[in-house]
């Protein structure tokens, strides 16, 4: 029974970050699906670390998902808002549809804005 409980405790380990991520999307660079990968405009990029989704406005975001239904959650994030005189953190929520691993659809306020992961895109 001892040897089940440590080999389960190791796996658990062993994921431990993938558990941790707050959306089943891979790290990295997205942009606006009709955007070019090679040199988006700050305004089309996001970044996803799996702690929240940032964008050139915000980052060091921490993100907790709310009520989930299916691939579409509702997520609440505290991050660093830059643009005024003093960098502050702020707190919102969005609704955001996962439509694959690679893909997620930013419903908040219902404009249905797209974004597709740019490997490669540093961010």
């Amino acid at each position: 029974m001892t040897a089940r409980i440590i080999v389960a405790c190791v796996l658990l380990l062993g994921v431990g970050p993938a558990l941790a991520d707050t959306l089943p999307l891979r790290h990295g660079a997205y942009v606006d699906v009709g955007t070019d990968c090679k040199d988006p405009p700050n305004v089309a990029l996001r970044t996803y670390d799996g702690g929240g989704l940032g964008s050139s406005k915000a980052n060091g975001c921490r993100s907790r998902v709310l009520p989930k239904q299916g691939n579409v959650f509702e997520i609440e994030q505290d991050c660093r808002q830059f643009g005024g005189p003093k960098v502050e953190r702020s707190t919102d929520r969005s609704t955001i549809r996962v439509d694959g691993p690679d893909r997620y659809t930013d419903l908040t306020g219902g404009n249905g804005e797209s974004f597709r992961l740019c490997p490669g895109l540093k961010s």
